[in-house]
């Protein structure tokens, strides 16, 4: 193979330290399993590779159990990223040498590089393969700016699902042990449409944690019923999403990020007691949609909101409900506008459980230089009679610079430091 030729000269340099100076193999003499632990250590394709060592060790990788075909590995090797041709070679021509006679089932099964609906037929069989094998852990990544009709369809052929919603139970029945075996399914610039997604949730018994990043398909997203052991669910930029229900579930997180959909029903969800929710707007978007899950309010532990903006002037209608349990508040605020921190600390009033506040900040180039100011003092006052002595770190987060803040914000830094009492930690970063 094109990717594999460019490191074939240094196999004859491994197979030499693996051996004692007298000659003698050291390593295949160790017991099976601490053999396959220490090939698990390497990165996928320095495993394989070891296939060449020696006749014995031709099919040992092949029980590795975690198969990453992380595009960064190559590149770290060859010294640039294949092309796509070519890591569909390797894919697939790893997946065909695994079918040896060491071959074990599969824990995880990553796919990670920019790939198409062009590379369909190989992603196609990558998956069956992994089903076939009792995978755990699906992850698909296949793209970070997908174009929405080229984006990778995952169809329902490859399920098993017949164009009619029946089961294709004569299709291929070890894919649909693979079915019974998945825990974690992640799908990142993966189409897959309502009926598809139904279909894995009521056919993966065991499924606890399921990820939809970047799907154009996705309509109607329904996640009803006790008999479904789905602990954690994250919707992430699926545009084109109208409605989500959830009702009667295990659910004990849920991250949605995007478009606030037309309808969002969620009731009955007595174990969530972590949310995130991005609706790529302002406060007031935040707002509205955090208050469609009334249902959690009782019992919410960790609340993490991003807006694309503060307005300081109006926080006293962003009010959030009041959140007797809530432990952790996380606020991100994507642009910055001018205005000082300390109106942040009004949110909070009706939270007095809260230990531990984050405001972590990234800023809009344009208003790089002039984006703090002296907090006016109303905002001090303000800040001050809604403290409560529950909280224990206050924690200030400037993803954008590494010590801009400190050199940039030393007057309001001592402002925040009035404002916290002694058993209070204040952490800036």
């Amino acid at each position: 193979m094109a990717i594999s030729s460019q490191m074939e000269g240094t196999d004859q340099r491994k197979k030499a330290r693996l051996t004692s100076p007298e000659g003698e193999d050291r390593i295949s003499e160790l017991p099976d399993e601490i053999v396959v632990s220490i090939l698990s250590r390497l990165s996928l394709r320095e495993a394989v590779r070891t296939s060449v060592l020696s006749k014995p060790w031709r099919y040992v990788w092949t029980s590795i159990p975690v198969l990453n075909f992380d595009a960064n590995d190559i590149s770290r090797h060859c010294y640039r990223v294949p092309l796509g041709n070519e890591y569909n070679k390797w894919v697939s021509g790893v997946l065909a040498q695994r079918r040896g006679p060491k071959a074990s089932n599969i824990d995880e099964f990553r796919v990670c590089y920019d790939l198409d609906k062009v590379s369909s037929s190989h992603i196609d069989q990558w998956i069956e393969f992994a089903l076939s094998n009792r995978v755990h852990t699906v992850e698909l990544s296949l793209s970070t700016h997908p174009f929405p009709n080229r984006c990778y369809r995952l169809r329902h052929r490859v399920l098993g699902l017949s164009a009619l919603g029946s089961s294709l139970k004569n299709s291929s029945s070890n894919m649909f042990v693979g079915f019974k075996s998945l825990k974690t399914l992640s799908l990142k610039a993966v189409n897959v449409d309502d009926e598809a997604i139904q279909y894995i949730l009521s056919n993966c018994p065991l499924l606890e944690r399921l990820s939809l990043h970047v799907n154009f398909r996705l309509r109607n997203l329904k996640v009803v019923g006790r008999s479904l052991l789905l602990r954690h669910l994250e919707v992430v930029r699926c545009c084109r999403v109208k409605t989500i229900e959830i009702c009667d579930t295990n659910l004990v997180s849920f991250t949605y990020a995007g478009k606030k959909p037309k309808t969002m029903l969620l009731k009955n969800a007595p174990k969530l007691v972590e949310v995130s929710i991005n609706p790529c707007g302002s406060m007031w978007h935040a707002r509205a949609m955090f208050l469609q899950l009334s249902c959690c309010f009782s019992q919410l532990e960790n609340l993490q909101l991003t807006v694309c903006h503060s307005d300081l002037q109006r926080l006293r209608n962003y009010m959030l409900p009041e959140l007797k349990n809530l432990k952790q508040f996380v606020l991100i605020v994507e642009r910055w506008f001018n205005d000082c921190l300390l109106g942040f600390l009004v949110m909070i009033k009706n939270w007095p459980n809260l230990q531990r506040f984050v405001l972590q900040l990234s800023y809009n180039g344009s208003h790089r230089h002039d984006r703090f100011r002296e907090a006016p003092r109303a905002n001090m006052r303000e800040a001050a009679r809604y403290f409560h002595p529950c909280l224990k770190m206050v924690e200030i987060v400037d993803s954008d610079s590494m010590d801009g803040y400190r050199e940039l914000q030393s007057d309001e830094e001592q402002q925040l430091r009035t404002l916290v009492s002694p058993g209070v930690e204040l952490v800036i970063l």
